[in-house]
């Protein structure tokens, strides 16, 4: 297209030097009238040929401009669609380990006076009952370590880091004290 646009301009250059060259050309010849009506209607054709190309190229590129400038515009909304979708998740989620947060201190605080008024039982086997006791002991040792690790790992301020040592913190007391 830009190779045509220069071609038509080189030959409207062209038919204007012929036509100057003509008009010097004719003090000293004489040339006919038809001559040089001939190569303004040629000229006068060629520049409304240039115009109308050069106007179609533009009109494309506004058209191209304008499409590019709709994509931006709809790649911000995206944008903006995917950040506001985040942000409400992450809000749902802290309400919900808020949530979880509060039903467990609600369940542990009615689970306390329940397990205060229970008696346990007195064996009758001193031995057994030391048993049950070291595993009880253990078991609720290793529920409460497993809480705080819980309660930490809700922290929403945390790294993914930090997560990872949490998590293999836990995993390797989990695996050593099973």
């Amino acid at each position: 297209m830009k190779k045509f646009i220069v071609f038509c301009i080189a030959l409207l250059m062209i038919g204007i030097g012929t036509t100057q060259t003509l008009n010097t050309a004719d003090a000293g010849f004489s040339k006919d009238e038809v001559v040089r009506a001939r190569f303004a209607l040629k000229r006068e054709r060629l520049a409304e040929v240039v115009s109308k190309k050069i106007a179609h190229v533009e009109n494309s590129i506004k058209k191209k401009l304008k499409e590019q400038e709709a994509k931006k515009v709809q790649k911000q909304k995206e944008e903006t669609e995917k950040k506001a979708a985040a942000k409400k998740a992450e809000e749902e989620k802290v309400v919900n380990q808020v949530a979880a947060q509060d039903v467990e201190k609600e369940q542990t605080a009615t689970q306390q006076p329940i397990e205060d008024t229970q008696v346990s039982p007195v064996p009758e086997n001193v031995e057994a009952a030391e048993a049950v006791s070291g595993a009880s002991a253990s078991g609720r040792e290793r529920g409460q370590k497993n809480r705080e690790w819980g309660e930490q790992l809700s922290d929403p301020n945390l790294t993914p880091e930090e997560r990872q040592g949490i998590i293999q913190e836990k995993k390797n007391y989990n695996r050593n004290n099973h």
